[in-house]
């Protein structure tokens, strides 16, 4: 009766356990998968959020600031900043992406972006003032980390004929 060999339960329990093992190891891998993908979109996301704040700050520098208006719809807010020599150009904010210009999406999971911004007019003294536009990017409906907002300044000359409308624009 002293046979060598395993039985049917010992080959139950092997293959149960190596079955536990490839699952928490898929899991693991997929995981790891799921990482590395929200990685690419943060680093893309922040290749657009560089590129928009350089458009938008080339055009703060080439041309003079007379006139910002905040028009705030249910799915999109737009920020018009009229210039002296140039067109009225046209900043859209939506959930997902930011448009100037060109748009810009953005593809990280759960994120999106406030389409209430943060718009503050400053008198620097009797001549100067600052315009601040801070735009969130919320994770789950939070601001997680601030690096990830857009941040735009412009220093102005103060005249009589700007025009600012920001207040009681969300």
């Amino acid at each position: 009766m002293n046979k060598k060999g395993i039985t049917i339960i010992e080959l139950l329990v092997s293959i149960s356990i190596i079955a536990i093992i490839i699952i928490l190891l898929l899991r693991v891998m997929i995981s790891l998968n799921n990482i590395n993908n929200n990685g690419t979109y943060a680093s893309s996301d922040e290749i657009s959020r560089t590129t928009i704040i350089k458009n938008i700050e080339n055009d703060f520098l080439k041309y003079s600031l007379r006139g910002l208006k905040v028009n705030n719809k249910d799915d999109q807010t737009e920020i018009t900043l009229s210039f002296d020599t140039k067109d009225d150009q046209v900043l859209i904010i939506e959930d997902d992406k930011l448009t100037y210009k060109d748009t810009y999406n953005l593809e990280s999971n759960k994120a999106k972006y406030n389409l209430c911004p943060k718009i503050n007019y400053l008198d620097l003294d009797d001549n100067y003032y600052l315009i601040t536009i801070e735009i969130e990017v919320l994770i789950d409906n939070e601001v997680k980390q601030e690096k990830d907002d857009i941040y735009l300044s412009y220093v102005g000359l103060k005249k009589e004929s700007n025009n600012y409308e920001i207040e009681n624009y969300c």
